[in-house]
């Protein structure tokens, strides 16, 4: 997609977003008396890698027409005729859901837009695996675990605060034990969330104090922070960008030297959206996420944000679910994966879980 490109089309946008486009007259309750309207608004859905094509039914005269996605111009059209048809390219979209914003502008100066969303699916199907214990290790269950992680051998875990007593931490775990070998406390009201090692450094991100904790990982000593708009939930690393979620379809790379924006995706199957992603970890080229309140995880290629596999871990957490009756506070939703390159294993556990599991991801049987 290529920025805006001529005078005419500046002055349009300009003007569209100084008087907030000016659609007060418009609304009508006749379709026919809009400038021009979207005719195949109930059908923009696609699948990623073909063109979505969006059709606009001119109903009077034009003088320029222009249709944007975020701040680019996918399109512009000067004195437009007839019906038109914009094609929107999914792989320069992306996967994940998309406004468009049309601008019209009459002979007299007056303005109209319209806004539709365009959704983009995976064009794969997803594999169905599921997690497979192979050992089991004691956890803390007063641990309300919101980020796991392994560094070499070195399992490295964060805390959150349900109930703002001061609860959240970042520690070092033995995992034969379940204890904590060395930690350091958050001071409330931080509500801790997922934490990321990378380049001799933990990144521990904060609900919604939009603020991520940075560590020295030997000494867990605070170095710095960074301040970041929105939520903050799962948060894990490729080796060169902190990549982290919202708890919405979105997936945002970061730079750890800045924490500045590389860039986003969303996260689809070729069914749906995938929202309420929540712990991340980063394992053999692929993004495995938990999915808030569902017992499954999802792995998920990074460039595209493609669901590769769900990952159904019912069984595991039914296990927890039937063991820990008497537990107090009782044992809450599945979070928290983190991959043992060593073993080439995987370690999954729950907030407020006794248990670790040491498990495998393989094909569920039909």
């Amino acid at each position: 997609m290529r920025k805006l490109n001529s005078l005419v089309s500046y002055s349009l946008l300009f003007s569209a977003l100084l008087y907030g486009a000016c659609k007060g007259d418009d609304k009508k309750s006749d379709e026919q008396s809009l400038p021009f309207l979207i005719s195949n608004e109930s059908a923009l859905q696609g699948v990623y890698g073909k063109e979505i094509p969006v059709k606009i039914q001119l109903n009077e005269s034009l003088s320029e027409l222009v249709a944007l996605l975020g701040n680019d111009t996918l399109k512009f059209w000067k004195s437009p005729s007839g019906n038109l048809i914009l094609s929107i390219n999914t792989k320069e979209s992306g996967i994940g859901k998309h406004d468009v914003k049309f601008i019209g502008k009459k002979p007299d100066g007056n303005l109209h837009d319209q806004i539709v969303t365009v959704e983009v699916l995976s064009d794969i199907p997803f594999s169905m695996l599921e997690a497979k214990v192979l050992t089991s290790f004691p956890h803390l269950p007063s641990s309300f675990t919101q980020g796991l992680e392994f560094d070499g051998d070195q399992l490295f875990e964060g805390t959150g605060d349900p109930s703002y007593t001061g609860a959240t931490l970042l520690a070092k775990v033995d995992t034969k034990s379940g204890n904590h070998t060395l930690k350091t406390s958050v001071p409330t009201p931080n509500f801790g969330e997922g934490i990321t090692v990378l380049d001799g450094k933990i990144y521990q991100l904060t609900w919604q104090q939009q603020t991520c904790f940075v560590y020295d990982k030997t000494t867990l000593k605070k170095l710095s922070e960074f301040k970041y708009e929105g939520e903050g939930w799962g948060i894990c690393n490729d080796g060169k960008y902190l990549i982290m979620s919202n708890g919405s379809s979105m997936l945002v790379f970061r730079d750890p030297k800045t924490f500045s924006i590389v860039k986003t995706i969303q996260v689809a199957t070729d069914k749906s959206s995938v929202s309420n992603l929540n712990e991340l970890e980063y394992a053999n080229g692929l993004i495995y996420a938990n999915v808030w309140q569902e017992d499954v995880l999802v792995s998920i290629e990074p460039s595209t944000g493609r669901v590769k596999e769900l990952i159904n871990c019912f069984a595991l957490v039914n296990t927890i679910r039937s063991a820990a009756t008497k537990q107090t506070p009782s044992p809450e939703v599945l979070n928290g994966i983190a991959y043992k390159k060593s073993s080439n294993t995987f370690f999954v556990t729950g907030k407020y879980w006794p248990n670790l599991f040491e498990v495998n991801f393989i094909p569920k049987p039909l």
